[in-house]
């Protein structure tokens, strides 16, 4: 069965990013299993200044279990009372284990039936910050499965359009194959952006750009698909642009790792989205050996 995870740090964030990730699920029929990784005070960097009480790491982790599991009666209670009688039902589950969360992916990994890791945004105060905003950048680089990264304001409806952040000179054609996919599920449209600081565009990008789109139509069995060139000479900005004037309902993009000159000087533009983004931003992984589909 295919299984949705979702990181959870027991937050109000990460209670609506569940309740997302249920809407999402029932949609197309997923299960999903709660996560939570819980840090023994003896690993716990701020454990030299004795700010976290003396526990085993049995007792943390039955105490985080119950947790759990009150989280996920509850979570499976609401949701049954918002569904029709007969409506597909996601099966909710959960697990924990010790260590920081992006350590403890390739674990999750080892389930062949994950299709979707789902987390929260994280909030102002520090021990949000803490769990959910530096892990988010380390869980972007750790995961060879799609992130769903979920901001506490995102309305939880059903997917009109995705935003598929394109770049034209690695050609994304699988991805797109993979977000189609998904994308017919929920009848929702798909619009290809290239974000280009030539405008008007030269010959090589207009050619570039005319390839790109013959390959789509040819290569993707989906009629919902179109493309839209943001001049912009940033790709911040050219998204920034195009989440204030084009109405949609989930930002795609490729999470490409630079190299060590990108990785010393310039933040990933996917990493620097997925810290300021208020509306869903799904993070497709790469390199992989083959493009992960829904």
């Amino acid at each position: 069965m295919k299984t949705i995870a979702v990181l959870t740090d027991f937050s109000a964030r990460a209670e609506h990013a569940a309740e997302y990730t249920l809407n999402l699920a029932k949609k197309i029929k997923a299960d999903v299993l709660l996560y939570n990784a819980f840090l023994v005070p003896e690993s716990h960097p701020n454990a030299a200044k004795k700010i976290w009480p003396v526990e085993d790491y049995d007792e943390i982790k039955s105490r985080t279990q119950k947790k759990l599991n009150t989280l996920c009666r509850k979570l499976e209670n609401d949701f049954r009372e918002k569904s029709f009688p007969g409506s597909y039902i996601p099966s909710i589950s959960y697990s924990c284990e010790e260590g920081a969360i992006a350590n403890n992916i390739a674990e999750l990994e080892e389930d062949k039936n994950l299709i979707l890791i789902v987390l929260a945004t994280h909030g102002p105060d520090d021990v949000s910050a803490f769990m959910m905003g530096d892990n988010c950048r380390q869980v972007i680089d750790a995961a060879s499965t799609p992130l769903l990264i979920v901001p506490e304001n995102s309305a939880i409806k059903n997917i009109e359009k995705f935003a598929f952040a394109a770049d034209i000179v690695h050609n994304d054609i699988d991805y797109i194959s993979s977000l189609a996919k998904l994308a017919k599920q929920f009848s929702a449209e798909i619009l290809v952006a290239n974000v280009n600081h030539h405008a008007p565009l030269t010959k090589e990008h207009e050619n570039a750009v005319s390839a790109f789109k013959k390959e789509i139509t040819h290569k993707i069995n989906y009629s919902r698909v179109y493309y839209r060139n943001i001049p912009n000479d940033n790709v911040k900005m050219g998204l920034d642009w195009l989440m204030e004037n084009i109405k949609f309902d989930i930002l795609v993009m490729v999470h490409r790792k630079g190299d060590l000159t990108e990785f010393f000087f310039k933040q990933s533009i996917t990493k620097t989205m997925a810290e300021h983004t208020y509306m869903p931003l799904l993070v497709y992984p790469y390199p992989v050996d083959t493009v992960p589909e829904f």
